[in-house]
């Protein structure tokens, strides 16, 4: 399926109606309901009822019958930059090196190429579920996923780890296929689906122990760079049964358990912690009926009160209180006393918050890109890939964008948009060398 030949796409009536039926069922295994408390329903639970329409195994097996482009279907996939284009950085000698000449002993000093290792926490969004599917689907297509998967080339599937694996063609950990976070697949993008905040401590643990019995990385000098993000699930899933557990306060201590871990016992780290997406995001486009039906199980808290449009309001208020405590924990320093270290927000997802009181007006940029771009999987929860092109070179940009000054928006975006280093500005943006460029106009 990850060739380049294009397959025969049948016309499945009968398979699309049964999986419809089921979506939801199958859904609710991949979301944030993790409480029984949450899956009650009269006559049983949701998951009971749901499955009794259809037997399961039937379902799958019709399911695996099936056949899928591999290109362009319902603009499921990025546009494929032709071999003719060059890639937007130009690399030059000295100060527009790629990759330093004798390994930096600083992450301030730490050029794209000298990453060796990447590696990615996280939920569903970065396990890339359902990313090149155009029928409902639990597939994690990690290797397509924008933090941490390493699939093709930049050309074809557009990632962060791909754009870093042009610098640095030896690069490694980054996901090449479909699989869960034990599977070969996987590599060093660890997320795990339907993950929650209290799960970061044990995927960076993951993480950290993957890297150590990998033969390819010398874990004490290799430089790694690490993406955080995670947090949906507490917002849309777990919030209303515990306010307390899945607070923005909750939210930044588990982040910090999850740092300390790292700060204590890793050497040479980048650490990116991504800004969460606002999960009303998708309630906020034109999206179709089924869409809003399986919305009712992924981000069950939405639906709690009686006034729809306050809960809208007061779960984009929720993600906003989230945000400044991943800002707060970021810009605390409690992590600058190492040289080899460093964590880093990346806040262009900040973009897709909603309205926080009824009233406020709407960002109209971020609306006009989710009608007309469609970059949701089938059942509008997740990026397609297409979306998680645009969301790689966004986030790329931030990591070479001095703190304070980093792009916080969500668009369609092309090779033509990415940010390459320069001669005054060589190096990964830190909290550090961003102020020594604000004073003197180099890192």
């Amino acid at each position: 399926m990850d060739g380049g030949r294009r397959l025969r796409v049948p016309r499945p009536p009968k398979a699309v109606a049964s999986l419809l039926r089921m979506a939801a069922a199958l859904l609710l295994l991949a979301s944030g309901c993790r409480s029984a408390e949450a899956m009650r329903a009269p006559g049983g639970s949701l998951l009971d009822r749901f499955t009794k329409m259809m037997d399961v195994e039937s379902i799958v097996k019709e399911a695996e019958r099936l056949t899928f482009p591999i290109d362009n279907y319902w603009r499921n996939f990025q546009d494929k930059i032709p071999e003719s284009v060059p890639f937007p950085c130009e690399q030059g000698k000295g100060p527009l090196r790629w990759r330093s000449e004798k390994r930096p002993s600083s992450v301030h000093r730490l050029r794209p190429g000298d990453v060796d290792v990447v590696g990615a926490i996280g939920d569903s969004i970065t396990v890339a579920t359902a990313a090149r599917e155009f029928l409902i689907s639990l597939t994690q297509d990690r290797g397509v996923s924008f933090t941490g998967g390493g699939l093709g080339t930049w050309r074809t599937i557009t990632t962060m780890p791909n754009i870093l694996k042009v610098f640095n063609p030896k690069l490694v950990g980054y996901a090449v296929g479909r699989g869960d976070f034990l599977s070969y697949n996987a590599q060093l993008n660890v997320a795990i689906t339907s993950s929650i905040d209290d799960d970061a401590f044990n995927q960076v643990k993951l993480f950290v122990r993957k890297m150590k019995q990998d033969p390819r990385i010398d874990f004490k000098n290799d430089w790694k760079v690490l993406s955080i993000f995670i947090g949906h699930n507490d917002i849309c899933s777990m919030h209303c049964l515990d306010s307390v557990k899945h607070s923005a306060k909750a939210h930044q201590e588990q982040l910090q358990k999850a740092l300390n871990y790292l700060y204590r016992d890793v050497p040479r780290i980048f650490v990116n912690v991504v800004s969460l997406i606002d999960p009303t995001l998708t309630a906020r486009v034109s999206m179709g009926p089924l869409c809003s039906m399986l919305r009712r199980i992924a981000c069950s808290c939405l639906y709690r009160g009686n006034d729809y449009a306050q809960s809208l309001v007061n779960m984009s208020k929720l993600v906003s209180e989230y945000h400044e405590a991943e800002k707060e924990l970021v810009n605390s320093r409690i992590y600058s006393g190492r040289d080899d270290f460093t964590v880093e927000l990346q806040p262009f997802l900040r973009s897709t918050l909603g309205p926080t009181t009824i009233g406020e007006p709407e960002k109209v940029n971020v609306i006009e890109y989710g009608n007309k771009e469609k970059p949701w999987t089938p059942e509008c929860f997740h990026f397609n890939q297409r979306g998680l092109a645009s969301a790689s070179i966004l986030l790329w940009n931030n990591m070479l964008e001095p703190v304070g000054k980093k792009t916080i928006k969500m668009e369609k975006m092309t090779h033509k948009d990415m940010k390459c280093p320069t001669i005054n500005a060589p190096y990964l943006f830190t909290k550090k060398n961003s102020d020594t460029y604000f004073k003197t106009g180099r890192q």
